[in-house]
């Protein structure tokens, strides 16, 4: 596949630190497998903590690559 040219690797790189915010199936796993026990809580914390990087990461990237808008 050929990349096009308004594209660069960084913009893609920056989108992919983005997929990391789809964090509900992880969630939902995380219940099955520790339900209310502690441990599922500090399950849940570090899904939603590592959503907030992933997202901070994401729009940092792209924010310095994606030309202004107007």
């Amino acid at each position: 596949a050929l990349l096009p040219p308004a594209i660069s690797w960084r913009q893609i790189v920056g989108v992919s630190w983005l997929g990391g915010i789809g964090f509900t199936i992880s969630l939902f796993v995380a219940e099955l497998a520790f339900g209310a026990d502690p441990l599922g809580d500090a399950a849940r914390v570090g899904i939603l903590v590592g959503s907030v990087v992933a997202g901070t990461i994401g729009y940092v990237i792209l924010r310095a690559t994606l030309p202004p808008s107007q």
